[in-house]
Order: structure tokens, then C-alpha cells, then sequence
């Protein structure tokens, strides 16, 4: 039942970046209480004039979110979890993204939209800004990179419509919450393909393992 991990983890190769995949997990997440409030919050921003999130007034759907993001990705790590190429490219993945989008956060720091109602998240109160309110988390979105890379491993085409949908739920709620501006969610998708292609090409030409995504 679990022969690909016992042929995976007699690759020196595959532990070598499987290993180096969960520590950048660990360093992101380690970093993110001191980022947050000692380098982005006193960081002065920029508020965007967004015309999309003026056509309707603000709404609280944090339970929503918080069900909607949290129960999607501990269902695909569990749907998958007897395969270690796709758990690999999900960790490298969520690993560097992470990363990207704190130099974004830095590079492009935001003000919160007009109208923001901030999001109650426990995981990230308490793991990522170290207190309950915090809205300057924007560009790009977390939320939505993180179902993007969930989309994206995924080999089950009926999986991914259905996550592709609740990505699109999920960012209406976003939007419509005002935790984020469009162009956040928009530069989510792009961002994760990306470094979505550049794994799956980086994987197969190491032959760390025999990944085949379209």
C-alpha cells in the first residue's frame, strides 16, 4: 500500500530535497511572527483605489474562509498522501511560494482596502502575526496561492474542477470580506504556476522521482 514512499525514500536524492522542502516550511513559518511586526506593519503602504471591491458593501464570512481553506488542504494532503512525488512538489511548492510572497509583501507592502473587516483566523493569530488583528497581510494572496498550488498537484481531474471552484468561492468571500484586493488574488494563480513549472522541471531532470504532470 505504501511501496512508491519505500522506493522514494531509498532515493538519496528525494530525501535530500524532501528534507530541504519540510525545513523551508519550518523557516517560513518560524519567520513569520518577527516579519510581520518587526519589518512589514511599521512598513508604510500603499492603498489601492479597487472599483471591484465598491460594488458591494463589506461582509464577515471568517468562519467560511477558515473552513473553506483549512478542510480543502487537509483533505488533498490526505488524498494523497501515499504519493511521495506529489507531497514533494506540494512541500517544495508551499515552501517557495511562501518565500516569494514575502519579498512581495515587502517590495509591493499594501495598506488595507477601505472597508476591510479583519479576518479571524486562530491558526494565523497565533502561528504568523502573534495577535488577532492584522491587515496588512495582502500582495499576493496566501489564501489563494495556497489552493492554487492544491489545484495544481493534483492529478484527479475531478479533484481539481472541484478545488478550482472553491478557489474561485473562495476568493469571492475574500474579496467580498475586503481582507484583499483583486490584484492579489489575481497575482496568486500566476505566481503559483510558475513555480509549479519550474519544479516539475527541476524534479524530473534531477529524476528526484518519476513526476508526470501535464
Amino acid at each position: 500500500m505504501w511501496t512508491d514512499w519505500r522506493v522514494a525514500l531509498k532515493s538519496t536524492r528525494f530525501c535530500i530535497h524532501f528534507i530541504l522542502a519540510v525545513l523551508g516550511i519550518v523557516a517560513f513559518a518560524a519567520s513569520l511572527p518577527y516579519f510581520f511586526n518587526e519589518i512589514l506593519l511599521p512598513r508604510p503602504g500603499v492603498q489601492l483605489n479597487d472599483l471591484v471591491l465598491n460594488f458591494f458593501p463589506p461582509k464577515d464570512w471568517s468562519i467560511e474562509i477558515f473552513i473553506l481553506l483549512y478542510s480543502i488542504t487537509v483533505i488533498s494532503v490526505l488524498i494523497n498522501i501515499k504519493k511521495p512525488n506529489t507531497i514533494l512538489l506540494m512541500f517544495q511548492m508551499y515552501a517557495v511560494v511562501n518565500f516569494m510572497r514575502m519579498a512581495s509583501l515587502y517590495l509591493f507592502t499594501l495598506e488595507a482596502p477601505n472597508g476591510t473587516i479583519p479576518l479571524s483566523d486562530p491558526f494565523l493569530a497565533i502561528f504568523a502575526y502573534g495577535k488577532e488583528v492584522y491587515v496588512k497581510d495582502l500582495f499576493f494572496s496566501g489564501h489563494i496561492s495556497t489552493m492554487c498550488i492544491l489545484v495544481l498537484v493534483e492529478q484527479r481531474k475531478i479533484m481539481r474542477v472541484v478545488i478550482s471552484i472553491l478557489t474561485v468561492l473562495l476568493a469571492i468571500l475574500l474579496a467580498w470580506q475586503r481582507v484583499h484586493y483583486t490584484l492579489d488574488m489575481i497575482a496568486a494563480p500566476l505566481v503559483s504556476w510558475l513555480v509549479f513549472r519550474f519544479f516539475v522541471w527541476f524534479d524530473d531532470g534531477l529524476k528526484i522521482f518519476p513526476i508526470k504532470y501535464p
